[in-house]
């Protein structure tokens, strides 16, 4: 059986290299670097600076542990280098697994021609059409552009210039205070810049709990970050090397630069997708549960079609729409075995200083639902591994259903949070309760013990 990728992000990739695992022949087209935008300038390279801010956050207190130290400068250059060192040794990584799982990798730009096939514009030069069995719609999202900033005026930056670093600016204003813009507002507030962050809901974080967002503001104003919340950028001037942004409220802000934060949209653009005729909801492509589209044989997964727009979600999405490609061509004439994607127990993290991870419902988004929950908060200030890395801020605010324990969500603030997220997105998956997490030793000292002191006050609230 033939399947055709089209994107080599992810999704795309993990899609590609799960249907050769399960012996397909595999053709993935990618007109970029393979790894896709979160790879090459999206979760990769922010992490990794986002490391060297944090060095220098930490060495600003080494006081605080009692040590006399200089706070780190910045050599941008290097900086710069070591990122993409980092990038480029994980893209050779992706490169190494399609060669050894035998997955035919294409550059170049493809476009839908049909329910069988793609038609590529070869990097090289010249084309050549690509037919498969099934198709795999992967071609991930785009920087979406406010259309009242002119984004070609050399102090607008988007996201990708941010990953660029070629300068660390004196000033900047970032718009969006989502995940994108929180923490490209640390990384810069750690490396020297005065930050001013405008969001256009009344808070940061838009959709998350209420404690999860006023601790991260109030760490990020702490660092010297400044919100103007309710807010939005109405115009951008650039007047010499300065940018000059005129607010809603009539606010004019001065900086270096101006970042847009805003998010991202579907790359469907001019890919015929609607010409092939599948169907669309706005930007993105509609799929059921199993991430078919309405053309036989053709599925999408990953931003393409909005939902949880995280590189993990994409990955995880492109290996069931995988599995169900091959299990229906496996299967013709009869009724395959489909599988679907577990959204309500899949993390999603923030890495600002402190970290934030979130994994299904809060007790009020669950109350909301139809589900009678409670909550129970544990504080990183009462563990000892916390004190003593001098990460005492956050805590650990667990949801469980009050008639039987069951967890149905978890908030995180605090060190470490977005890898002591998944202990909690395990005990969902399989649904243990709060108990069975609280019965299960944990290792001292640790900062998931933070997890089981929220589980034991839940149970206790539970009656389990």
């Amino acid at each position: 059986m033939r399947i055709v990728v089209l994107g080599g992000g992810p999704g795309g990739h993990g899609a590609a290299f799960e249907a050769a695992r399960l012996g397909a022949q595999v053709t993935l087209i990618e007109r970029e670097r393979l790894g896709g935008t979160c790879l090459n300038w999206g979760c990769i390279p922010t992490k990794t600076i986002l490391r060297s801010a944090h060095i220098v956050a930490d060495t600003r207190r080494a006081s605080d542990f009692g040590l006399k130290a200089a706070v780190a400068s910045v050599d941008v250059p290097a900086l710069r280098e070591r990122k993409q060192h980092v990038v480029d040794e994980l893209v050779g990584q992706v490169e190494q697994t399609a060669k050894r799982l035998k997955v035919r990798v294409v550059q170049g730009t493809g476009r839908l021609a049909g329910p069988r096939s793609v038609e590529v514009s070869l990097a090289e030069g010249g084309g050549e059409t690509i037919e498969g069995d099934a198709i795999i719609l992967a071609t991930g999202s785009t920087v979406l552009r406010l259309p009242n900033i002119d984004h070609d005026l050399p102090g607008v930056w988007t996201s990708d210039d941010a990953v660029s670093l070629s300068d660390i600016p004196g000033q900047i204003l970032i718009i969006g205070g989502g995940v994108i813009g929180l923490e490209f507002a640390c990384a810069y507030a750690a490396f020297g810049s005065d930050v001013t962050v405008v969001e256009l809901m009344e808070q940061v974080l838009p959709g998350n709990d209420r404690r999860v967002v006023r601790l991260a503001q109030e760490q990020l104003e702490a660092m010297g970050v400044t919100f103007h919340l309710g807010d939005a950028v109405e115009r951008v001037e650039q007047r010499g090397v300065r940018v000059h942004a005129t607010l809603r409220s009539g606010t004019t802000i001065e900086s270096d630069v101006v970042m847009s934060a805003v998010g991202r949209i579907p790359n469907s653009a001019g890919l015929g997708f609607p010409e092939s005729g599948i169907e669309m909801d706005r930007a993105a492509v509609k799929v059921d549960e199993h991430l078919r589209t309405n053309v036989e044989g053709v599925y999408a997964i990953g931003d393409l079609i909005g939902g949880m727009m995280l590189a993990h979600v994409a990955e995880e999405e492109g290996v069931v729409a995988a599995r169900n490609a091959v299990a229906e061509l496996a299967t013709v004439g009869a009724e395959a075995r489909l599988e679907s994607v577990r959204y309500d127990c899949i993390p999603a993290c923030v890495y600002t200083f402190p970290e934030a991870a979130v994994v299904g419902s809060s007790r009020d988004a669950a109350r909301e639902a139809g589900v009678d929950a409670v909550q129970a908060v544990a504080k990183f200030s009462a563990n000892g591994k916390a004190l003593g890395e001098g990460e005492g801020e956050g805590f650990v605010q667990m949801a469980a259903e009050q008639t039987t324990g069951r967890i149905v969500g978890c908030q995180i603030v605090g060190p470490h949070a977005v890898e002591i997220i998944h202990e909690v997105a395990v005990a969902m998956k399989h649904d243990l309760t709060v108990r069975e997490l609280a019965d299960t030793v944990h290792a001292h000292p640790t900062v998931s013990e933070v997890i089981r002191m929220a589980c034991a006050d839940a149970a206790g609230k539970c009656g389990v």
